[in-house]
């Protein structure tokens, strides 16, 4: 697909108001994205218990919304607050990354602009190294990752790779911020429209009338 052709794409932070959103966009994967990203094909079960444990006070994600709707995510996880008011002065801060793009909308860009956004993310958060791991066949994340000098060993059976973060910069804190305030307030819109609509879907499965028998 040329880029004059490729659809308008939104990045922005996601917040626990678009859990539902995230959840279902879990569920939308197919088996072998569900693979590339967890290691395995993950029962639905399992996708909606993760999508509940992804917005604690050591998670930053993003999504990656078309039309609307979330099609691709972007996770930079820590085992602790990753603000960087919060991380002690002189103290390493370590993150996993990790991406999903659902089937039919991989190779239209998305997955570098998630990239992009959480190198950026990381950088004003605090993070200072990076840690990405891939399934030995998701080759396009792996070439995506390198293109950002990332160095990849072998271990537990999955390419691993490792990056540092740049540091952040006054204006790049203040932008980051101010991206912050917004993506809040368009999360807090985005779950209320979504909120309207699901009564409707309700009202048409009950009025549609039951499929006749054969």
């Amino acid at each position: 697909m040329s880029q004059a052709n490729l659809p308008y794409v939104e990045i922005r932070r996601l917040w626990p108001a678009d859990m539902d959103a995230f959840r279902d966009h879990l569920l939308r994967l197919d088996p072998v994205s569900r693979h590339q990203r967890f290691g395995g094909g993950m029962s639905v079960e399992f996708l909606s218990r993760y999508a509940d444990r992804c917005f604690g006070e050591g998670d930053l994600l993003y999504g990656a919304f078309i039309g609307g709707r979330l099609c691709g995510a972007a996770e930079l996880r820590s085992n602790r607050a990753i603000w960087a008011e919060q991380a002690p002065f002189g103290r390493h801060i370590h993150a996993e990354a990790a991406f999903s793009v659902e089937g039919e909308r991989r190779r239209q860009g998305i997955g570098e602009k998630l990239f992009k956004r959480i190198m950026r993310a990381a950088s004003n958060h605090g993070v200072e190294t990076i840690e990405i791991v891939c399934m030995p066949g998701n080759v396009a994340m792996q070439n995506l990752a390198k293109k950002y000098h990332t160095h990849f060993t072998f271990e537990e059976n999955a390419p691993t790779g490792r990056l540092m973060a740049r540091r952040p910069t006054p204006l790049s804190l203040i932008r980051e911020a101010a991206t912050d305030a917004l993506d809040f307030g368009e999360s807090l819109i985005d779950a209320h429209l979504r909120a309207l609509k699901e009564p409707q879907k309700t009202e048409c499965a009950r009025l549609s009338p039951p499929a006749q028998k054969v």
